[in-house]
């Protein structure tokens, strides 16, 4: 069916936006979504999802992607929130066939360390630091976090996206 692919530095609000998306699905009555946090996969691949570097955020990030790719075949709405600023992954998802929307969340780098200063210690060089983030070249969406709480962001991405269906 449809990949919302939303992509961020870590802090952004990435899993609140996607977590308020499929809320707002779910109450439209669309059925079949599915939910990839980055997070969460890592923690699902074990030993394969422990490592930072760039080569192994990468594979991670591929990992995501496929995933994401299989859900939307099946015909669910993958929504995925994830760092995995690579363009290879980014141009991959768009060569996939699927119908794939990418949105990056910008978000004030003072509200992202009040933010991440909430969570726990974050491990390995860090997307934006040590690792040069590759935004994506031309995303369907860009949004700021500081524009609106969880749902009206997710009302705004949702509108856009349906918008191109029209």
């Amino acid at each position: 069916m449809s990949i919302l692919w939303i992509t961020g530095l870590a802090g952004s609000g990435k899993t609140t936006l996607a977590d308020a998306m499929a809320a707002r699905l779910a109450d439209d009555h669309i059925g079949g979504i599915v939910r990839i946090d980055g997070d969460r996969v890592r923690a699902e691949l074990g030993d394969a999802g422990r490592g930072y570097s760039r080569e192994q955020r990468l594979a991670v990030a591929q990992q995501i992607a496929e995933r994401a790719m299989a859900a939307s075949r099946a015909g669910h709405c993958a929504i995925v929130s994830t760092i995995s600023l690579f363009h290879v992954i980014h141009a991959g998802n768009r060569a996939s066939g699927e119908d794939y929307f990418e949105v990056l969340l910008t978000c004030d780098p003072s509200l992202r360390a009040q933010r991440l200063a909430m969570r726990p210690a974050l491990r390995g060089p860090q997307v934006g630091s040590e690792i040069e983030p590759e935004f994506p070249r031309e995303p369907h969406l860009c949004v700021d976090s500081a524009d609106g709480d969880g749902g009206v962001l997710a009302q705004r991405v949702l509108d856009a996206w349906r918008r191109r269906h029209v």
